[in-house]
């Protein structure tokens, strides 16, 4: 079963996220997050906790939730077979996957950055197509 880890905001971009435990999820994004209401298709980022898991096993750094400005950390997907168009229904909330990766030739934003560089490869963006609640430790499902 996948399910999410926590659930992250942030108030500054480019900024590491605070888990919040659960949020509203609207059409214009996560509700409280520094990119609510910024128009475009992005408005939820995923990572997968393993991948994460691993980076904090090889750093010195104490693991924490949000350290990449994520806002869901999701455990047990098979993250390598996700496409742009995959959906992901957690209870009433319905995601659809809009772009896999951070970086890239559409955009810079993240390169260098301490906070996404490391796993900018990992990030699942989505596009909310259904609104309502996102909690930790709900089931994720595709």
């Amino acid at each position: 079963m996948a399910k999410i880890l926590c659930v992250c905001i942030s108030k500054e971009r480019k900024t590491s996220s605070q888990n919040i435990h659960e949020c509203e999820a609207d059409l214009q994004g996560l509700v409280g997050d520094v990119h609510y209401g910024m128009g475009g298709r992005k408005q939820v980022s995923l990572l997968p906790y393993e991948k994460v898991k691993e980076y904090f096993d090889k750093s010195d750094e104490t693991f924490r939730y949000g350290r990449f400005g994520e806002n869901l950390l999701v455990e047990g997907i098979n993250w390598e077979t996700i496409k742009e168009g995959n959906r992901f229904r957690c209870k009433d909330v319905l995601l659809e996957v809009v772009r896999i990766g951070a970086g890239g030739p559409a955009s810079d934003a993240y390169k260098g950055e301490k906070v996404c560089s490391p796993m900018e490869p990992w990030f699942v963006f989505c596009q909310i197509l259904k609104k309502g609640i996102l909690k930790e430790g709900a089931e994720i499902k595709r």
